[in-house]
Formats: C-alpha cells, sequence, structure tokens
C-alpha cells in the first residue's frame, strides 16, 4: 500500500503558491490539502499553479456554519460540488453541527454520499469538534447507522473533548480506525486538542497512544488491500500552536513538528511493512 502525504495548506498561506509548492514537494509531499471559493476563475488559477508543480491535491470543506438547517444544507451541497469540480484525490469534510439533531446530520451524510455516489470522488468527513463527530462515542452511533461512512481520524479533537485518551471508549475508537480513509496527524492531550510540541518529552505518553492508533489505521487498510492511503501532518499555527508570552513567536514551529510526525510515521510504517 503506497502512503500518500499531503501538507496542509492551514499555517503557509502568508507564503507565495510557488514558493510554497516548490518547498513541500522538495520535501517529498505529493500535494497539498486545501479548501477552494466558490469562485470558478480563482479556483482556476489555483488549479493551473498545483497542475505546474504536478501536485495532486485534497479538497478540504470547513466553510459551511449556517444556524439555520436548511441554509446549512444548500450551502453544503454547493461547496461540496464545487470541490468536486475541482478534481481532487478526495474531499475532507467538516460536516453537520454538533447542535443539529442525529436525524439532520444524517440527512447531510446522506447528501455527501449522494455526491460521491454520482461525482465518484471520495468523501472523508473530519472527526472534528463542533461538528456531528465531534466526539468518539457520538460517532459510533453514526457509524451504526451508516455503514458507508468514510472518516477522516482526527483523534486529537476527541482526546481535548473526552478529556481522556480515551481509554474506556475502545469500541469506538476501533469502529473509527475501520472506516478511516484519510489521516490527520496531529497529537493531541486529555487537555488540548494540539500538545505544543511532540518532540517533548513531557507528552511521550500522548505520542506513544496516537502512533498506536495510526498504525493500527494504516494496517486495518493495508488489509483490505487499498492500493493508497493518504495523510497529512497537522500540527496548526496559532491558536492551535501557542506564542512564547507577549510575542508571536511560536513556542514550536510548524513546520518542523509536522516534518517529525510525518517521519516518525513513514519511517515507522516501512519498518512494519519490511518485517510483514
Amino acid at each position: 500500500m503506497q502512503l500518500i502525504l499531503f501538507y496542509p495548506r492551514w499555517g503557509s498561506a502568508q507564503m507565495a503558491w510557488p514558493k510554497f509548492l516548490q518547498k513541500i514537494k522538495g520535501e517529498g509531499y505529493s500535494g497539498v490539502e486545501l479548501s477552494f471559493s466558490l469562485v470558478p476563475q480563482e479556483n482556476k488559477e489555483l488549479l493551473s499553479i498545483l497542475s505546474d508543480f504536478d501536485m495532486q491535491h485534497i479538497g478540504q470543506h470547513w466553510q459551511t456554519k449556517a444556524v439555520n438547517f436548511k441554509e446549512h444544507k444548500e450551502q453544503y451541497k454547493r461547496h461540496l460540488y464545487t470541490l468536486v469540480e475541482t478534481e481532487p484525490l478526495l474531499i475532507n469534510s467538516h460536516t453537520g453541527m454538533d447542535f443539529f439533531s442525529f436525524s439532520q446530520n444524517i440527512e447531510l451524510i446522506e447528501l455527501a454520499e449522494k455526491i460521491e455516489q454520482e461525482t465518484g470522488v471520495p468523501i472523508a468527513h473530519e472527526t472534528h469538534r463542533s461538528r456531528f463527530a465531534f466526539a468518539s462515542h457520538v460517532c459510533l452511533e453514526y457509524l451504526t447507522e451508516l455503514p458507508f461512512l468514510k472518516l477522516t481520524a482526527d483523534f486529537a479533537h476527541w482526546t481535548c473533548v473526552a478529556e481522556s485518551l480515551l481509554e474506556n471508549q475502545e469500541e469506538a475508537v476501533a469502529q473509527s480506525i475501520a472506516h478511516t480513509y484519510h489521516l490527520h496527524m496531529r497529537v493531541g492531550s486529555s487537555q488540548s486538542s494540539q500538545v505544543q510540541d511532540p518532540r517533548d518529552t513531557n507528552y511521550r505518553h500522548e505520542l506513544d497512544r496516537f502512533m498506536q492508533w495510526w498504525m493500527a489505521i494504516l494496517q486495518k487498510a493495508a488489509m483490505e488491500k487499498r492500493p493508497f492511503f493518504s495523510l497529512v501532518p497537522e500540527q496548526g499555527p496559532f491558536p492551535y500552536g501557542l506564542y512564547q508570552k507577549n510575542t508571536q513567536t511560536p513556542m514550536a514551529h510548524q513546520w518542523e513538528t509536522n516534518t517529525f510526525l510525518k517521519n516518525l510515521v513513514v519511517e515507522e510504517w516501512e519498518k512494519r511493512s519490511r518485517l510483514d
């Protein structure tokens, strides 16, 4: 199974696209995960730049936050179809809202499935705070109801919500791992959705726990004979990552921590693949 590495545009928006793409391509990334606007000409220009650098992309949807459900659904539908038109490898979607009813969120997930079946573009729903899958035990209810559901695993949100490393929610985590089709690699803790630096030995227990989950996700995908698996190192910028007191100097640099996680996961997976 091939690992396809993508780097997030999140945190690097200040960098010109050519410089950014050249940088991540030089570090072995095959593409970028990014959101698109609803302006066709803007998207056309951006896709042209990606093509010039021979870079793939994952379309990210996060923009839909309308409180009125009818408006929310229409906006959600429009954003998904816009992303489909960019021809991404897949779409990573922040879907629904935590305060919508179960049936309302089901309606949105089923809409995404209809679009996936119609267009052939896979849509994975991120395990993200404020969305339908904001907690592991809640996500389990949706997985039980909708066996086709694909997830983007970002379990750092869940550890923060549960105020634990999910030791008492093994079934929910196992089922979510089985449904994961895309991975965001960010290390969280029981008190935050991101540890400040995963290289810090104070967070060794958290890093080990997340590595166990990530390897289980890759092993499950390999057992299913998937030809590839996409993953993104996603330690984030401020306010996920904090500044030093009274400055705008990060306590840990996003690029360095993401490079650390990328190398750690790739090396561990290659080692396990050789043993198999």
